[in-house]
């Protein structure tokens, strides 16, 4: 009996001295991820809409500018295909319009050069009825004068002609009177005759008298009456060379309506040439200003175009740079987002990793930094890491180094499954001393997103130490 209890105290001694001898761990547990060290690229939603597809996975690298997720853009196309149908008939019209003015241009040039042919035309008829004008004016003196010279003559002629009528009477008067005379001879020398005391020739010869006395009688009657035809056809001769005379005078003072006809001609067709040309121009304008309505509204559907265009290329979301996909917002087509919505986060290439560890606000104070540039160096702020991805088992674990505490405490909305229902917590920062596990000489890095728990040590001490903590007779150094 006495052997034995001095065993059972020996015993004791002995684990009393080693647990004041033994040390071990404090460690502070906490779940952690893998990020990339410095800011991730997030990749935001240029505009609102339903996800249409998706295109990538998280952990997916992916380059820059290459689709993350497409939304519907079925409405942005009916407006782009309206507004091109829109543009392609504006344009149409502007065509139209230009061959309208292109056309009113020749017409007007067509109507300057009939209207300049018609003045020019009216001009030299103009000239053509000035020159009649003049020659009338000319040809009625010469006529006058030939007139005056013609009623002179016809004048002259019909004292002439009365003249010879008077000197015709007196030989009548000389004829009737030698006729008498060759009568009463004849008379006288019939009773001498029968008495035989007159010779038959003397009796016929006074006879043949009387005979040619009769005769020249009646031839000079004949020429009276001659003279008095010819006196009056004189006399009408001198009427008509009155009638002509009067005629040319009247002819001196030719009418002047003609010369004002075509002045008036003139006048009408340059009225008429620029009228036409004033309805012309103002039918070009109306199309210029038509013109350019058309114009700015084809400016406005093009600009409208560009900004739907721009609205389309929006509606693929696409990688802000290289990297890495870390997290993707985004489940399932049909999903709505909203402008500036973040959809994706992407750890940028050859970005070094670290891990962020979420620390309960209730352990913080139990946190220590490693002021060591080397992470095998640190003496405090020591963490052991165990990648979820890479069973530690079987891969082991990583050495690593807290680096860096955040100033407030964060408290989570939601939080994954690996994440301790502590809201409040802080983020800590853990410089790994490796990128990568070594499993049969093969390497095995840390990818973005992986899952990591955190044993971060903040002290060692005595399995005594924490059996007297525990029991609250010493504190907690």
């Amino acid at each position: 009996m006495a052997v034995g209890g001095l065993f059972q105290i020996a015993a004791v001694g002995i684990a009393f001295t080693l647990a004041a001898v033994i040390k071990y761990n404090v460690t502070v547990r906490a779940p952690a991820n893998v990020r990339p060290a410095g800011e991730v690229r997030i990749v935001q939603a240029a505009i609102s809409g339903t996800v249409e597809s998706i295109k990538v996975k998280e952990n997916q690298f992916v380059k820059q500018g290459s689709a993350i997720a497409i939304l519907d853009d079925s409405a942005l196309q009916t407006q782009k295909s309206k507004l091109q149908l829109n543009i392609g008939q504006l344009k149409l019209q502007l065509a139209q319009i230009a061959a309208q003015i292109r056309a009113l241009d020749t017409q007007k040039l067509a109507e300057i050069d009939r209207a300049n042919r018609a003045v020019t035309a009216a001009e030299a008829e103009l000239i053509r009825r000035q020159r009649d004008y003049q020659d009338k004016q000319q040809n009625s003196t010469a006529e006058v004068d030939e007139a005056e010279a013609n009623l002179r003559l016809a004048q002259k002629e019909l004292q002439k002609a009365r003249a010879d009528f008077k000197s015709s009477e007196a030989n009548l008067r000389s004829n009737q009177a030698a006729l008498t005379a060759a009568i009463s001879k004849w008379n006288r020398y019939q009773p001498l005759e029968e008495t035989g005391a007159l010779a038959q020739d003397q009796l016929d010869e006074a006879q043949l008298a009387v005979k040619q006395q009769e005769q020249a009688v009646a031839a000079q009657k004949a020429a009276i009456e001659a003279q008095k035809q010819t006196i009056e056809r004189q006399q009408q001769a001198i009427e008509a060379a009155k009638a002509r005379l009067q005629r040319s005078k009247t002819a001196l003072n030719p009418s002047s309506a003609e010369i004002a006809i075509a002045l008036e001609s003139i006048a009408r067709e340059k009225a008429a040439g620029a009228s036409t040309i004033a309805i012309l121009n103002r039918e070009k304008e109306a199309l210029i200003q038509q013109k350019i309505e058309i114009g700015k509204q084809l400016d406005r559907d093009v600009k409208e175009l560009q900004q739907i265009e721009t609205e389309i290329a929006k509606t693929v979301i696409r990688a802000t740079a290289d990297g890495t996909i870390l997290k993707l917002e985004l489940r399932n087509s049909g999903q709505v987002v909203n402008a500036t919505e973040a959809i994706a986060q992407i750890a940028p290439k050859k970005a070094p990793a670290v891990i962020i560890a979420r620390v309960a606000a209730r352990d913080i104070g139990k946190v220590q930094i490693c002021q060591q540039k080397s992470v095998a160096g640190c003496q405090q702020g020591k963490v052991k890491l165990r990648i979820s991805a890479y069973p530690y088992p079987d891969y082991g674990t990583l050495k690593a180094a807290i680096r860096s505490i955040a100033p407030d405490a964060t408290t989570a909305i939601s939080q994954p499954a690996n994440i301790s229902s502590e809201t409040a917590h802080y983020q800590v920062t853990i410089e790994p001393e490796n990128t990568y596990l070594v499993k049969d000489n093969i390497q095995y890095p840390l990818q973005p997103g992986m899952e990591v728990t955190a044993d971060i040590i903040s002290k060692e001490e005595t399995v005594l130490t924490f059996i007297l903590r525990k029991a609250r007779l010493i504190a907690d150094l």
